[in-house]
């Protein structure tokens, strides 16, 4: 695809598939990812919700803070976290922030994120903050999972960045590249996992 193509930021779910299907541009993803310390998997839509919740109770986590992005309703995942017994937000959440991006109350606390494109030779998400896409939903929680349809995912940094900034759409007020878990070696220059974010980062490429 042109790199050069308007990206929509919101877009309704994938259409059903009956089994998920890998590409070369999927699989380098997926090897990027476990370099960077993350995970991923390939599910088909049907399965998506009920994937990505089951990874989340696997993990812990009590709260799940969600994009407001179409694709999460289309996948069906609030209702798989409920049934797995995660309390479910919807961003903007009417509690307090703070308790809602799991500063307060329960710690293990799940930002679900809707990436705009993703990097495979990088390993990368490409975030774009939005009235329903909270800049500080895959930071301030312990964990994150990122619901990625997988066509939009790209080889390059480069060819992200020039969707990003094209100039026939609006500018994001931010734009986030996260690859893999927060990590800083600030101190010892040894290597800590979610120093400025998420402690781990789980990406469902979602076909």
């Amino acid at each position: 695809m042109d790199p050069g193509t308007r990206h929509a930021h919101a877009v309704a779910a994938p259409q059903v598939s009956a089994a998920p299907v890998s590409t070369p541009l999927v699989d380098e993803l997926l090897a990027s990812l476990a370099r960077r310390k993350a995970s991923g998997q390939v599910v088909a839509a049907r399965e998506a919700g009920r994937a990505a919740a089951r990874w989340m109770a696997d993990a812990g986590v009590t709260r799940a803070v969600l994009a407001d992005d179409p694709l999460v309703e289309g996948i069906g995942l609030p209702d798989a976290l409920r049934r797995e017994g995660i309390e479910v937000l919807t961003w903007p959440t009417g509690q307090a922030k703070r308790e809602a991006l799991g500063l307060e109350g329960p710690p293990d606390v799940c930002g679900v994120t809707v990436p705009a494109l993703a990097v495979a030779e990088r390993g990368t998400v490409v975030l774009e903050a939005s009235a329903g896409h909270g800049r500080g939903i895959d930071v301030t929680s312990r964990h994150h999972v990122a619901l990625l349809p997988a066509d939009r995912i790209v080889q390059t940094l480069v060819q992200a960045l020039a969707r990003t900034f094209d100039g026939g759409r609006p500018v994001p007020s931010a734009v986030s590249l996260v690859s893999g878990p927060s990590r800083s070696s600030d101190i010892e220059k040894i290597s800590t996992l979610g120093a400025h974010g998420a402690l781990t980062e789980h990406v469902v490429v979602i076909t």
